[in-house]
Order: C-alpha cells, then structure tokens, then sequence
C-alpha cells in the first residue's frame, strides 16, 4: 500500500510550524528545485503538493487528523483516525471501470489530487455511483529539446519551434524566450500548449528543455564558466602573465604565480555566466592551469633541462 507523503518532512519544517515559517521554507526550497532553472521537476512537484496542502489552513487541519487533505478520502464512518488510499478502496492496479465509470490510471488519480480536483476529478457524481459519463482529463505534458549555442545561451535568445499535437490538422509554432545564462537540461514551460485534453479536459503544457551545444574550449557549470589554460613548464615555474579569453568576447590579463603546480584553479569573479536564479548577477571564470611537458625538444631545450637537473638539490620524494 502507497504509504502517505509527509508533509512537513518535504519541506524540512516541524509540525508546529507557523505559515510564515512554511512559506519561507517553500520559497527557499522553490528556487533551488524549479526546473525552469535546471531544477528537479519531480522535487519541485512535491514541494508544489506539500506547500498547497500545509498553507491552506482547512486542508492542514484535515491533513493532521486524517492524513491526507482531499475530503473524498477522508474515511467518515469508517472508524476515522486514520486517512486511506485510493487503492486500499480498489486494491491496487487500474482504475475502477465497472459500468463505465472511471477508467483513469492511478497516475491520474495523482493528478487531480495535485490540482486540487478531488482523486477522480472534480465533476465526478458520488452520488451517482460509478455508472456517471465519461469525465474530462487534462492532456499529457509533451516534451521537446531545443538546441541552444554556448553564445546564445550566455547572452539570451528568442527562438521558434514547431511541435507536431496529437489529434490537430496542423502543427504548432511557439517563439520561445531563452533567459541569459539558460543552463544545459533548463526547462521553460508553456502552459496548455500541450497535448489535448479529452472530453473537454484542459491541454496538458509544453515542456521545453534546453541543450546547450558544446564550446571550443569554454564549459559551464551552473553559473560558472570554466576554461583550461594551457602553460609551458617555464611559465608555470617563473610565473606568468597571459591572456585569457572570457565568455563575453573579451580578453584579460591573467597572472599565473610562479610556482604555479598543474591542476591549479585560478578564480576570476563576476566574468562567468548570468545567474538565472539571481537576477542582476554573474558567476566566476574558473580558469584551470594545465602544464604542458614537452614531448620533444631541440638541443638547446635539452640542455637547459640538463643545468636545470643538475642544479636541483631538493628531493621530492618522501621516501629519498
């Protein structure tokens, strides 16, 4: 049996907790996980459902006595005290379809709970039995990729795309607004713009996840945009000063420390992507020295490797 959400567990607040303290936590928890903003989608579901539930004072008082928040599932003469599933009336599997009732799947079920309709939808007659006409349903959420440049994504685009819906005569173009700084897996969601609903259902959304294509030596971590430098054994022992490109097209002088040992992360604030979850800010270019060990060198080369060899006095191995 499908054991009951906890609520407050989802948002990290105790049971006593105020509405303030609620909403604060949901916001927090909000920003982290929305999928426009490369979030979990399923996270970002169940904070949805747990947040409408505990700031609604009449659902939270219904969820604390009986477990659940849909009054159709509250067990009224059934001994009370305890909330039931769905599927403990049923026993599991599909949906009820005797004399043409319901003939959902559970994941419908879920659905109309999450908007608030009641688990077999909101024009569903109890009083009726299950013999009623077929319900509306809501149309399925329909996915597409669009395919974004590194520039593009760094600087915000508009760009039209053409999905193909299931059960209409001709397909359908959307201009879709990609925010600067959009990150590689963001969604951007146009709402009833998905699949049809039936029997007079709403449209489901459309779901749009953006791919960023890769950079010739540029990647991006959230914000952040990382790029390898690449230094000469000399430049990386004596220290350096080169020229590193930055994502905005332009160039900086950046100060390699002499001693400098391969791996190291050199860190330039505020010259990385826009922050879509922070308007108004910029992560870091975090620039990551690579030495470069010649494979092949001349007799000069050879040489000065040689003096410098032959003038090393400090072991470097713990066990010399």
């Amino acid at each position: 049996m499908a054991s009951t959400p906890d609520y407050y567990k989802t948002l990290g607040v105790p049971r006593t907790a105020t509405a303030d303290e609620i909403k604060k936590a949901f916001r927090k928890l909000a920003r982290k996980h929305h999928p426009d903003a490369g979030g979990d989608e399923a996270k970002f579901k169940e904070l949805n459902e747990a947040y409408e539930v505990l700031s609604d004072e009449k659902k939270r008082n219904l969820y604390d006595q009986y477990g659940t928040a849909n009054e159709n599932q509250i067990p009224h003469g059934w001994g009370g005290g305890q909330g039931f599933n769905v599927e403990d009336i049923f026993g599991g599997g599909g949906g009820y379809t005797a004399g043409g009732g319901f003939g959902g799947s559970w994941a419908d079920i879920l659905e109309s709970i999450r908007s608030g309709e009641g688990a077999f939808g909101s024009n569903w007659d109890f009083g009726g039995g299950f013999g009623g006409q077929p319900q509306p349903r809501r149309g399925q959420d329909m996915n597409v990729t669009l395919n974004v440049t590194f520039d593009e994504a760094m600087q915000g685009t508009e760009k039209r795309i053409t999905v193909r819906i299931p059960g209409k005569s001709e397909s359908d173009t959307h201009t879709v607004k990609v925010p600067a700084g959009a990150v590689d897996g963001g969604r951007v969601r146009l709402r009833g713009q998905g699949a049809l609903g039936e029997n007079g259902g709403p449209a489901g959304d459309l779901l749009i996840t953006t791919k960023i294509d890769e950079h010739p030596y540029f990647g991006r971590d959230k914000a952040d945009v990382t790029v390898t430098l690449p230094v000469t054994v000399a430049e990386a022992a004596l220290g350096a000063s080169i020229v590193v490109p930055t994502p905005d097209g332009k160039k900086i002088k950046v100060k390699v420390p002499a001693g400098t040992q391969d791996g190291k992360v050199l860190t330039i604030k505020g010259k990385g992507a826009p922050d879509v979850k922070n308007k108004g800010q910029f992560g870091n270019l975090k620039i990551r020295v690579a030495v470069e060990v010649p494979t092949e060198m001349n007799e000069a080369q050879t040489k000065a490797m040689e003096d410098f060899q032959a003038a090393t006095d400090k072991e470097i191995r713990p066990w010399d």
